[in-house]
């Protein structure tokens, strides 16, 4: 399989500490056609909201 990122963001909402931990949630929502799609939450430790990220791919065979 050969595979590529198309593009990728990532959006700061608030302040963060990197020397905390931080709870990183990724699920997919869409897949079709050789594409999929990406999306990601960071939260902190009290559960707030830190930052999001978006990511597009493309997969084919060889």
């Amino acid at each position: 399989f050969q595979l590529a990122t198309i593009d990728h963001s990532m959006w700061f909402h608030r302040p963060f500490r990197l020397d905390e931990w931080l709870l990183y949630c990724v699920d997919s929502p869409s897949a079709s056609s050789g594409r999929g799609l990406v999306r990601g939450q960071i939260f902190n430790q009290a559960g707030v909201l830190v930052a999001s990220t978006m990511q597009e791919g493309v997969m084919r065979q060889r």
